[in-house]
């Protein structure tokens, strides 16, 4: 859970904490029953305690996530402490589940990145991924694998 308030918290002023994360279904689908079938994901250490989390979920149709591409791609997330940002974290982890989705065969990995976030969208742009659909205030982003 408290990966995912940070990744909620990306922008200065957020203050989703975890009881509001649990009370927004739109979120908290993102890590309801987790490890259900199909869920993912890597962590990163630093003198044994965690500094990020990435992680993946397949979404439906019918119960979309808000990078949701299509019922075989999974859509991630990602999350790293304030005090590790800025260290190259952020692309390990992604790099990590990036390599862990193509030991798996999977056909892509999907996200979704609200306008602002500038440093996520240029580690996704690096990495490869690519717009292919907006909603309200996000990109979709696809990487093929």
């Amino acid at each position: 859970m408290p990966f995912l308030v940070l990744a909620m918290n990306w922008q200065p002023g957020r203050d989703w904490d975890a009881e509001r994360v649990w009370a927004a279904p739109e979120i908290a689908h993102y890590i309801e029953g987790w490890m259900r079938a199909g869920d993912d994901g890597v962590m990163a250490e630093d003198d044994g305690a965690s500094v990020g989390c990435a992680w993946w979920r397949f979404f439906n149709s019918s119960d979309p996530g808000y990078g949701y591409f299509a019922d075989d791609v999974p859509e991630i997330g990602l999350a790293v402490t304030p005090a590790a940002q800025g260290r190259g974290v952020g692309r390990a982890l992604l790099t990590a589940l990036i390599d862990l989705a193509r030991a798996q065969e999977l056909p892509g990995l999907s996200l979704s990145v609200e306008d602002g976030n500038d440093g996520a969208r240029r580690l996704y742009d690096a990495l490869g991924f690519a717009v292919v659909g907006r909603s309200g205030n996000a990109d979709t982003m696809l990487l093929r694998l």
